[in-house]
């Protein structure tokens, strides 16, 4: 009987113990997204763009288009604030990305649409690097100026990270919707119908 209740007392003590342990992944995981954490904070508005030569109304992720790169580094954690000061509702779509289903941000299919004047919080891990892309699902708004750059870093540095350090650019392009007459005219040296929007550092 002794002995019986010696094991079932050293069998208590073992899972309070596990259970301690448990308990103190849990604080230093906490711990370390909190240190791994980056923030964005992106704003959806209205406002006069040049398209082409011509001054049109568009759409503008922090009063450009395209938006800013957002940087991030694979094993962190992502937060990013998308709001929207347009009349109408938008959405962003993190293309390409592996994170929760609500935070895919196609709406009405797994993310509420961003109502006027509201603000949407994303956050989700960061489980893969590469160079990805985000847009709006929402209407013809992606075409409107609403899109811009993903960079993750990877987590162990590669041979081209070590060698081209600081030197790694991001190139956004997209044709022009122009006079289809200057398209048919680029054939002889005229200006190109695709235009290259940007150019910005994706830093290792």
């Amino acid at each position: 009987m002794k002995t019986l209740q010696i094991y079932a007392s050293h069998l208590k003590a073992i899972r309070y113990i596990c259970f301690l342990y448990i308990l103190s992944l849990g604080y230093v995981s906490i711990a370390h997204a909190q240190t791994d954490t980056v923030t964005y904070h992106l704003t959806i508005r209205k406002e006069m763009v040049d398209k082409a030569g011509k001054q049109v109304m568009g759409m503008t992720l922090n009063g450009g288009i395209p938006g800013p790169t957002l940087t991030f580094k694979e094993g962190g954690y992502a937060v990013i604030y998308v709001k929207n000061e347009m009349d109408v509702e938008t959405s962003i779509h993190w293309h390409g990305l592996l994170l929760p289903n609500f935070y895919d941000g196609v709406p009405y299919l797994t993310t509420p649409p961003i109502e006027p004047g509201h603000t949407q919080k994303y956050e989700f891990p960061l489980r893969q690097s590469g160079t990805y892309w985000y847009h709006s699902h929402t209407m013809l708004q992606e075409q409107s100026g609403v899109y811009g750059s993903i960079v993750i870093q990877p987590k162990e540095k590669s041979l081209h990270s070590t060698l081209f350090k600081g030197r790694d650019r991001v190139v956004q392009h997209k044709k022009r919707h122009g006079n289809p007459a200057q398209s048919s005219n680029s054939k002889r040296g005229a200006e190109s119908p695709i235009e290259f929007l940007e150019t910005t550092d994706g830093r290792s």
